[in-house]
């Protein structure tokens, strides 16, 4: 493959490691004002993964990664190359896609929920009014089971697959090929369900695939572990947690990743990319499918992720309640031959807000302005300038690493089987507790966390944090800024 268009590898490590730099929807929800105009009725086939890192394509230089497909879709339609998603974890964020509102906006901050009970104001809601048939197929995490049930024509939730169930035996890094072959595994299931889908399909749809994938345990069928060699990954820069904050240095050594080896690292690289090529094998079959019938030129396919992964980043793997680039940057490929502009590559900041409002445009339903997205079909059909001040926002709520992983006090009754990372990660399921918030443009990114010093970040572009400039005195109108315009977003 030739690479003249795309980062090459050194690029590609500057870019992303060494530049400076269940409830109810909350009473806030909008309501969606229709209009009874003719509208347009393009197909919408969303495919969603579940912790892949935003740089994880091939097309933007990553060494590591094999994404064919995914590359033809952007060198074929747009790229964002700055797509964010508005929370770290699953629910928050996955709920933030469907509702087009911020976490703290839509009530789940943690992946303790609560889930939508109600498909009003939501993404089905939208397609229901406008006639469209509607398929769910894979993990859900973000709406009562019934309210899905009821809102879908096709609703098959799975997660994943039992033999990925967590033990305490689960290390932080944990991987392995999959237990059944390809054809059984879920990823593969959700596919061949979506391609029955399409090819049953008499009227507009809505076709909604949700893969567990690439989420630990790290596993990948063997046809695509086979085509990896640990040997040939390549590790980011190391730049250490402790030069961040003491809050991410506290999950560094509690998860034991100071202990972690360079083999371990770059094994874990070898499933985590292996299981990507697979999710792109599935996306090209969907692609093929869309062609086979007729359709693909009346169709929009997106494809993103809910958040990220720290895969190497601070010598880590995995996620947590943490607002830096490597868990909030995620893929944002829109392709659609007869609907958007071959654009390949933009700049302009993207984030999972912007869905809602971007598909209702292109349907010509009118919504409220109060939504705090933007629609993306300007740009996505040719219009993009580039605004260095546009921010994207995260919210979410988070609690100290336990104090017994230290070694202060005793490990609770229920902590007991859990796995080590699960165990740092508890605070994952409370609510109401200590908060998290993040601002970030072009050049800068500002994380206010309560309990903590505020961290500040110059960018330049780059998807990685090195030095926290908060303390600096030559940056503290910039930290007021950030501060003021994080209270404005949250109280909004």
């Amino acid at each position: 493959m030739g690479y003249s268009k795309y980062l090459n590898r050194r690029e590609f490590l500057k870019k992303s490691g060494n530049l400076m730099g269940g409830s109810i929807i909350s009473a806030s929800a909008p309501a969606i004002i229709r209009e009874s105009a003719i509208k347009k009725t393009p197909n919408i086939v969303f495919i969603i993964t579940d912790q892949m890192r935003g740089d994880a394509l091939s097309c933007l230089g990553n060494p590591n990664a094999r994404t064919p497909n995914l590359d033809m879709m952007a060198e074929n339609g747009v790229l964002f190359e700055n797509g964010f998603c508005n929370n770290p974890i699953c629910v928050p964020s996955r709920m933030s896609i469907f509702s087009g509102l911020y976490p703290h906006q839509h009530g789940a901050l943690n992946n303790g929920g609560p889930f939508f009970n109600s498909a009003e104001n939501t993404l089905f809601e939208l397609f229901k009014n406008e006639g469209y048939k509607i398929g769910f197929i894979g993990k859900n995490h973000m709406m009562e089971k019934t309210v899905l049930e009821d809102s879908a024509d096709l609703c098959n939730i799975r997660g994943r697959e039992s033999f990925r169930a967590y033990s305490n035996f689960v290390t932080p890094f944990w991987h392995c090929d999959t237990y059944e072959p390809s054809e059984k595994c879920y990823t593969t299931v959700n596919t061949d369900e979506g391609i029955e889908f399409i090819n049953d399909i008499d009227r507009p749809f809505f076709l909604y695939i949700s893969h567990f994938d690439p989420h630990p345990p790290y596993m990948a069928p063997s046809e695509y572990t086979s085509r990896f060699s640990s040997k040939e990954m390549i590790i980011p820069e190391y730049v250490p947690a402790s030069d961040l904050t003491p809050r991410l240095d506290d999950f560094y050594r509690g998860c034991k990743y100071n202990e972690i080896k360079d083999s371990d690292l770059t094994e874990t690289f070898r499933y985590y990319y292996a299981s990507i090529t697979y999710i792109d094998d599935m996306v090209g079959r969907v692609i093929n499918a869309l062609k086979k019938k007729g359709i693909l030129d009346n169709t929009i396919v997106i494809f993103t992720s809910d958040h990220g992964d720290f895969m190497g980043e601070h010598r880590m793997v995995r996620k947590g309640m943490f607002h830096y680039d490597a868990l909030l940057h995620v893929p944002m490929v829109w392709y659609a031959p007869g609907l958007i502009e071959k654009r390949f590559r933009v700049k302009s900041f993207a984030q999972s807000v912007d869905y809602m409002p971007t598909i209702a445009d292109f349907l010509d339903i009118d919504i409220k302005k109060s939504l705090p997205g933007r629609s993306l079909k300007p740009i996505l059909q040719g219009q993009d300038v580039m605004d260095e001040e546009h921010t994207v926002f995260a919210s979410g709520t988070y609690q100290d690493v336990p104090g017994y992983i230290f070694g202060r006090g005793e490990i609770p009754e229920r902590d007991k089987n859990l796995p080590l990372h699960t165990r740092v990660q508890q605070g994952f399921k409370e609510k109401n507790n200590k908060r998290t918030a993040m601002v970030r443009n072009l050049n800068w990114k500002f994380i206010q966390t309560d309990g903590y010093p505020s961290e500040l970040y110059r960018m330049n572009g780059g998807w990685i944090e090195r030095e926290n400039l908060a303390e600096k005195s030559e940056y503290a109108y910039l930290v007021s800024k950030f501060e003021k315009k994080i209270a404005q977003i949250w109280h909004r």
